[in-house]
């Protein structure tokens, strides 16, 4: 089991281990005179030969006992009863089903109070020698967040079969252990259990999350190899692969090669188009579904209506709506989502509330897209309403992406006081260990010009990641701290963190006087070396640095390697420096130089 069993054991501490001891069952009481056992037995191995010893000899009476004891293989118990007519084996056949019946229901609704519940139900009357009963309560586990547990419970069957690997893959996957769920399949080849095309797919479905393009492919040869890919659903979970790895190319030839494409399929390219940024191939691509008279379902028009939105098109949306309510799906939770953003986007708040206040079901990505659609429009006291209302309702509670967008409309609007009070929400829901949610608390108290908390925070953080340095450099930069800035980018370089675009922007920000043009030449030299000078932002920024420190002529000689004239960032930049500098014959020369 390598590493990850070590890990597993060391953290099942609190788990409870179902190992079944048998010496001190078998006595004398169970077992004639001269038999004794004393063995050490996991669940699923091996337990059918006790019992069957004790019925062979006709203790029948001793049977149930020892089998209420610990769990034990349900056909086992019911053959020796069986055998004498005990009315007893219907009994135990009714407990044996209703608690897989409970297992099945614990899947379907998961809980850890459900889950355990059935899994000491199980324990008693023997039902986890079953193995399919054993694999919906590791998949209940798993639904419910409890990975550790499903593992654990994992590592206690020796007797595994293809179908149990998959549930432990797809947990893995679940709860977005894509590493652990790649190490499962190597242990899974390795014991020599053979994969099927499920296996394949849940494999191919981490790698899409991680983005790992070379090994995707890889799968994809082993599919062709084992005559597996005939499979429609592993055809398009390797379509998904290529398309959120950004290879369309692939993605489309995948697409062009099947036989078997269903409307899953026609989702997967309307999607993966949309996820690259090509709306409008997007858009074509349902309507030519529609054209060959593919019936769309809800994803499709989901899909679609962020299609329109994505390119500002609000009349194709519109039409997608209506032609959706025909279709029936107006009170589709997905599509409504959709319709939220669409119209919130389009500054359409009315519209999005209309949809909003029709919608049967609400769900947590309803509430955020009615939130994030007041905050994009500057409705304050509305988006903090609702906000308030989420968390009265109780069936959709704030999560990361809430709080993502209430801290950015704070700092948007420096309203430090409300800024506050979401930070101190974020620590009572022990959100607060969330980086997305920590590099918004940091953006918005350096934007409330309120750095020494946000100094505070950063030096909190136990593992920061390269959008936490930008967020605090561009900080310090924002409220006149040049020195700590630079040397807080200093430091960074230091720990051998790649520097991001975003990185060069905030820290050139902060050379606004002559003190800082021996640091600012050397970020212009190292930019140059990066293949980043001919970058139109890039070069916009080092004018303003060279503006600041008087050097006109180092900002006309950055002016002219512009390849396009038609930036007005870039004019307005060196009109304000010659104004600001007080050569103002050249800053009108240069205004007239634009306007021809």
């Amino acid at each position: 089991m390598g590493n990850r069993v070590q890990t597993i054991k060391s953290s099942k501490a609190n788990f409870p281990r179902y190992l079944i001891r048998l010496t001190g069952y078998f006595s004398s009481s169970l077992l004639p005179p001269n038999k004794k056992f004393s063995s050490r037995i996991p669940v699923g191995c091996k337990l059918k030969h006790p019992i069957l010893f004790i019925g062979s000899h006709g203790l029948f009476s001793n049977v149930h006992p020892l089998f209420a004891a610990k769990s034990f293989h349900f056909s086992t118990v019911v053959q020796p009863f069986a055998k004498m007519s005990q009315r007893d084996s219907y009994r135990l056949y009714a407990q044996f089903y209703d608690v897989i019946d409970l297992l099945k229901s614990s899947t379907a609704r998961p809980s850890l109070v459900t889950a355990t519940i059935a899994h000491c139900l199980a324990i008693k009357i023997g039902a986890l020698a079953h193995l399919p009963a054993c694999t919906s309560l590791l998949t209940a586990y798993s639904r419910a967040k409890y990975f550790i547990s499903a593992l654990a419970l994992f590592d206690e069957f020796c007797d595994r079969d293809v179908i149990l690997w998959n549930a432990m893959i797809n947990a893995a996957v679940e709860n977005k252990s894509y590493n652990v769920a790649m190490q499962f399949f190597v242990e899974m080849t390795e014991v020599g259990v053979a994969f099927d095309s499920t296996t394949l797919l849940l494999i191919v479905s981490a790698l899409s999350h991680m983005k790992y393009l070379k090994h995707g492919k890889s799968f994809h040869c082993l599919s062709i190899k084992v005559g597996m890919l005939g499979d429609c659903s592993l055809c398009n979970a390797l379509l998904d692969m290529y398309a959120k790895c950004g290879d369309l190319t692939s993605s489309q030839s995948m697409f062009t090669w099947m036989d078997c494409r269903d409307v899953i399929s026609w989702n997967s390219m309307v999607n993966g188009f949309l996820y690259n940024g090509h709306p409008g191939k997007s858009f074509w691509c349902f309507r030519e579904m529609i054209s060959l008279g593919i019936r769309v379902d809800s994803m499709s028009l989901s899909c679609a209506i962020s299609a329109s939105a994505a390119s500002g098109e609000l009349s194709s949306g519109q039409t997608i709506h209506a032609w959706g309510i025909k279709q029936g799906y107006n009170f589709d939770i997905s599509c409504s989502n959709s319709l939220i953003s669409l119209y919130s986007e389009s500054g359409d708040i009315e519209a999005s509330k209309s949809v909003f206040k029709e919608m049967v079901l609400k769900d947590v990505i309803s509430w955020n897209a009615m939130i994030g659609g007041f905050a994009s429009n500057g409705m304050i006291l509305e988006t903090f309403d609702m906000l308030y209302k989420m968390q009265l309702t109780g069936y959709a509670q704030p999560d990361v992406a809430t709080l993502f967008t209430i801290i950015s409309l704070c700092a948007e609007r420096m309203l430090l006081r409300e800024g506050k009070t979401v930070h101190g929400f974020t620590i009572r829901r022990q959100m607060i260990s969330d980086l997305w949610v920590i590099n918004s608390l940091l953006d918005m108290y350096s934007k409330c010009n309120c750095i020494i908390k946000a100094e505070l925070l950063f030096n909190a953080i136990p593992k920061r990641d390269l959008v936490s340095w930008n967020v605090m450099i561009s900080g310090y930069s924002r409220n006149g701290y040049s020195k700590e800035a630079q040397s807080l980018f200093k430091t960074l370089t230091h720990q051998c963190l790649q520097l991001s675009f975003s990185t060069v922007l905030a820290v050139i920000s902060s050379c606004i006087s002559l003190d800082s043009l021996q640091f600012g030449k050397s970020i212009h030299c190292w930019e140059i070396k990066a293949g980043l000078s001919s970058n139109i932002l890039m070069v916009n920024s080092l004018m303003h640095m060279y503006i600041n420190f008087g050097d006109l002529s180092a900002a006309f000689m950055l002016f002219d390697t512009i390849s396009s004239e038609e930036d007005i960032a870039c004019w307005n930049t060196i009109i304000a420096g010659c104004t600001n500098n007080g050569h103002f014959r050249e800053a009108l020369a240069t205004f007239n130089w634009m306007r021809q």
